[in-house]
């Protein structure tokens, strides 16, 4: 069977890095709030925070297209129950889009708590992309939603274990 990527979160900033999935071939699932609106996508609507509602459309997304061999998910917080619903049904990478507070140097573990989402899972290969700031002359900015589709791709590539988009230091230039 063909491979199965499954993006979590691919409507807004992420929807790039989506088009470009969807043009390398295999099953291509997309789990949001608006997934059914996306072209290159087999979309499942749902709501992270709905926990029912998440686990219907990952069993889905997996009925249809079989296991998920790489799954990209941008969660605004890992304190729901999707992030291990899903890691529970990947059959390979696991590539968590995380927030620039990730890398907040006052908060040293964050990485680490974010990675036991797959805890007792040998079969889910996590990898972590943290998003950070760019600077210009005068100041530092957010990443654009390019940017930041173009730096998980990059990541999604390359498979290091963390990989940083734009840069995370210092941190007291953070936008």
């Amino acid at each position: 069977m063909a491979r199965h990527i499954l993006v979590v979160g691919g409507t807004g900033m992420l929807s790039e890095l989506v088009k470009a999935l969807a043009g390398d071939g295999g099953r291509l699932s997309l789990l949001s709030r608006r997934a059914s609106q996306d072209d290159g996508a087999d979309g499942f609507d749902c709501d992270y925070y709905d926990e029912a509602a998440f686990a219907g459309a990952l069993e889905a997304a997996v009925a249809r297209s079989g296991p998920v061999d790489l799954a990209v998910a941008w969660f605004h917080t890992l304190k729901i129950a999707a992030p291990r619903l899903l890691a529970e049904r990947v059959q390979g990478r696991l590539f968590q889009v995380l927030g620039s507070a990730a890398a907040d140097p006052s908060h040293p573990g964050r990485l680490e708590t974010a990675a036991r989402v797959a805890d007792g899972l040998p079969q889910c290969a996590v990898r972590q992309v943290v998003l950070g700031f760019k600077m210009e002359a005068g100041g530092s900015r957010w990443l654009t939603n390019s940017e930041i589709s173009q730096g998980v791709l990059e990541a999604v590539r390359a498979d290091q274990a963390l990989t940083v988009v734009g840069q995370t230091e210092p941190w007291s230039a953070r936008p």
